[in-house]
C-alpha cells in the first residue's frame, strides 16, 4: 500500500483539490476574507503538488538539473518526495487552516510560505531559461493568490510569523537538498567499493 501511494499521491493530489475546492466553498464564508485565503492555499497548493510531482517531472528535473544526476531515482525518489509534501501540504495545512478558525494567527505562515515556495520556481526558472514543474500553477495561482493574501494580512503581520514562515520554507528546501547529498555520497561510497 505505502509502495502505491508513493507512486500515486500526486495524482491524488488534483482530486483532493477539487474536492478541498467544493468543501471550502460550502463550509467557509467568502465574506471572512482572512480565513477563506488560508484555507484557498490548500487547493492551490495541491494542484501545485499535482503538477510538480506527477508523472515524476520535479524528482527528475531536480535529480538533472540539480544533483547533475543523467538518469534514475537518485539522489531524489519518489519515497523522499513523498515523505517531505504530504507532512507539509497534506497535515499541516489543514491543521493550521483549522486552527485559524479559532485565531487566525495560527495559519498566517501559509500564504508566506506558498508565496516563497512558489517564488522559488520563478528564480529557478529565470536561472535556468527553462520551465521546471511547479512553475505553472506557481505563476498563474501560487503568486498572485498568495500575495493578495499577504495584502489582506498587513495588519496581521508580525515578525515571529514571517520568521517561521521563512523558517519553515527553508527547512523544507534544506531537507530536500541535505538528503539528495547524503544519498549521492552514499551512492559514490559504495561505487568505489
Amino acid at each position: 500500500m505505502i509502495n502505491w501511494l508513493y507512486d500515486n499521491w500526486a495524482k491524488l493530489s488534483l482530486f483532493l483539490a477539487v474536492i478541498a475546492t467544493v468543501l471550502i466553498y460550502i463550509f467557509i464564508n467568502p465574506h471572512n476574507l482572512p480565513l477563506f485565503l488560508i484555507w484557498l492555499q490548500l487547493p492551490i497548493y495541491l494542484l501545485h503538488q499535482f503538477e510538480e510531482h506527477n508523472w515524476n517531472g520535479f524528482k527528475n528535473y531536480v535529480n538533472r538539473t540539480i544533483f547533475k544526476v543523467k538518469e534514475g531515482d537518485f539522489p531524489l525518489n519518489d519515497k523522499i518526495i513523498f515523505w517531505v509534501n504530504i507532512p507539509i501540504v497534506w497535515i499541516l495545512i489543514p491543521i493550521f487552516s483549522c486552527l485559524s478558525s479559532v485565531n487566525i494567527m495560527f495559519g498566517l505562515w501559509i500564504p508566506y510560505f506558498a508565496v516563497l515556495n512558489s517564488l522559488s520556481h520563478v528564480v529557478v526558472s529565470a536561472r535556468t531559461r527553462e520551465y521546471n514543474p511547479g512553475l505553472l500553477i506557481s505563476l498563474i495561482l501560487g503568486i498572485p493568490i498568495g500575495i493578495y493574501a499577504l495584502i489582506i494580512f498587513y495588519s496581521y503581520i508580525n515578525v515571529p510569523v514571517l520568521i517561521s514562515a521563512i523558517s519553515i520554507f527553508f527547512a523544507v528546501v534544506l531537507h530536500i537538498i541535505v538528503f539528495g547529498i547524503i544519498r549521492r555520497n552514499y551512492k559514490k561510497q559504495s561505487n568505489a567499493h
